[in-house]
């Protein structure tokens, strides 16, 4: 049985993004192939009443999966190792900003031994033109201290919004925390995890998107209204019997407009063609 794995640690606004992913997961899977929803938190009666099972992570042990840096998205890499030993099944881990909108069926076919997923090709590092991946590219030529670890600044790098792995692939989990290390160690970029992550996987296995069947909706003209308009989605949905409020929060979900849609084909476009260079991709369609 997949695990779908989410993590809350802290009190705020990302709890109810939590919730909300789970109300999609629950939407979507219907009749679908059974999976496992694993909440990692500090808080687990937050999440009480939902069909999920919540796993207690002390505050002392969100700390030490910080690491010397106390890096959040270190975290990422720790609960994702632990489920995969502890289930001994394939684990999806999704970000709380995201929602589901394909067949778990076919998210889970993805996953084998040969097999795993990040969410989307952003690009390659040497070729986009962002200040957040100017910084990585020189962090990766620049930086003497991390040359031995012999990574290529042309790699692609994928976003890790989602990351579903095979149990017979966790050691390459260490790989990914080793680097990640090495790299916190010179640099505060909040991307390096996914960056080892990204490295990691793509030399070790097949990787394929997962942009089609989980929508990450992290982008800030995307995210930031949707989180003024949350709380009160939430009230209003608790007043309804729980098997309409998936429904419901279903209705709402975070996702652009036509026009956006339009701009982000046109750049794809462009870009098929060589015409636009630089482009981070993202999940806007």
């Amino acid at each position: 049985m997949m695990q779908v794995l989410l993590l809350s640690y802290g009190h705020g606004l990302h709890q109810q993004e939590v919730i909300f992913a789970v109300h999609s997961i629950l939407h979507r899977r219907g009749q679908d192939a059974p999976c496992r929803i694993v909440i990692y938190t500090d808080e687990p009666d937050v999440f009480a009443g939902l069909p999920v099972k919540v796993q207690l992570v002390t505050p002392q042990q969100w700390q030490e999966w910080g690491g010397p840096q106390n890096f959040n998205h270190r975290r990422k890499i720790l609960a994702l190792q632990h489920l995969l030993k502890e289930s001994g099944s394939s684990v999806v881990l999704v970000d709380g900003d995201t929602w589901f909108r394909g067949s778990l069926q076919n998210l889970a076919a993805r996953i084998t031994p040969g097999r795993g997923v990040m969410h989307i090709q952003e690009g390659w590092v040497s070729g986009v033109q962002t200040p957040l991946y100017r910084n990585l590219h020189a962090l990766l030529t620049q930086e003497s201290t991390i040359q031995d670890l012999g990574i290529s600044p042309d790699a692609w790098m994928w976003n890790a919004g989602v990351i579903g792995l095979h149990p017979d692939q966790l050691p390459l989990i260490e790989k990914v925390l080793e680097i990640t290390d090495r790299l916190c160690a010179v640099s505060s970029l909040h991307i390096l995890e996914q960056f080892a992550f990204s490295w990691v996987l793509q030399q070790h296995i097949e990787l394929t998107e997962a942009a089609d069947l989980v929508f990450h909706y992290w982008p800030p003209y995307l995210h930031k209204p949707f989180r003024k308009i949350l709380p009160g989605l939430m009230q209003q949905a608790e007043a309804l019997p729980f098997a309409e409020r998936s429904k419901f929060l279903y209705r709402h979900r975070p996702r652009p407009g036509l026009l956006r849609r339009g701009k982000v084909i046109a750049k794809r476009v462009l870009q098929w063609l060589g015409v636009l260079r630089g482009y981070c991709r993202s999940n806007e369609w």
